[in-house]
């Protein structure tokens, strides 16, 4: 990957926003969503089923959002999903013209709004990427032959942690992923550089490319709440100070992620907007670094 954004410009940042589909059938405020920011970013990505809550899948939003104009990208967990459905998931996005897929791990339905909810069990990440390889090959993973091949653009999902060694390991795993054909990584967010950098060389090496995220701080008991929680990177202080001294309490969050994206942007392809149900929030982001 060669880092191009040396000087940062919000302009020329390849901005990814991620929306959740409707927790119901009404895909209204959804597209309302999407056409407030239409050619204000280069793509919306579409979760599946985020943070263990109950969504419609994403096949339809990607569909409708097709039937717009947009090139959707869709992001596929395989906590829900055993190998025969996850395939013919892929498949049926692969028929309604969807390119782009984001394939995730998913988290713990513990953390979920149906905790009581079990795993399939049956796919990790190495076997996802086998699925999405071989299909694009034209084989199923059996290696029986398809009648139509899919021809994604797969990208995957990877989590940090505040463990250095995971970090360290993640970020080797990115020789694995090009042996599958994989094109862009997505990081899990951090406001934290020095995590970020450790994926540099490893991208630039393999030509993949790397996209970061960056989360809405909605509050100082946000920042606090995730920094008592273990496996995730944990937010400097520096941004907790920023968030008690700022004038606008409200708006706080927004001013934050303004100023850390003219960091965050020079390291990697582009950025990955995640709202968090502030999803309403995102024209005035985009107002406010000038897209």
């Amino acid at each position: 990957m060669e880092v191009t954004n040396t000087s940062y410009s919000p302009r020329s940042t390849h901005l990814i926003a991620e929306i959740d589909p409707p927790k119901g059938t009404n895909l209204e405020p959804f597209l309302t969503s999407a056409l407030s920011i239409r050619g204000r970013i280069e793509t919306i990505r579409i979760t599946d089923g985020e943070h263990a809550i109950m969504r419609m899948s994403p096949l339809a939003p990607s569909l409708f959002l097709k039937e717009k104009g947009f090139e959707p990208s869709m992001v596929i967990n395989g906590r829900d999903r055993n190998r025969i459905s996850f395939q013919a998931d892929l498949l049926c996005a692969s028929a309604l013209g969807i390119k782009e897929i984001v394939i995730k791990e998913g988290h713990d339905p513990k953390e979920g709004d149906q905790p009581v909810a079990r795993t399939s069990g049956d796919l990790d990440l190495a076997t996802m990427l086998q699925c999405a390889a071989a299909l694009n090959n034209g084989t199923d993973l059996g290696g029986e032959p398809l009648d139509g091949a899919t021809d994604f653009n797969v990208g995957v999902y990877l989590e940090l942690s505040d463990d250095v060694n995971f970090n360290r390991e993640r970020a080797e795993y990115f020789k694995q992923l090009e042996q599958h054909g994989v094109q862009s990584v997505t990081l899990s967010p951090t406001y934290d550089l020095n995590i970020i950098e450790q994926f540099l060389p490893f991208a630039e090496e393999t030509g993949i490319k790397l996209y970061t995220s960056l989360l809405y701080l909605k509050s100082v008991t946000m920042i606090r709440y995730l920094n008592n929680l273990t496996g995730i990177p944990s937010i400097p202080q520096e941004f907790l100070k920023k968030m008690m001294q700022a004038p606008d309490k409200k708006n706080a969050g927004m001013h934050v992620a303004v100023d850390f994206l003219e960091e965050l942007a020079p390291l990697g392809d582009g950025v990955v907007l995640l709202a968090l149900g502030w999803k309403e929030k995102l024209p005035e982001f985009l107002d406010l670094i000038g897209r």
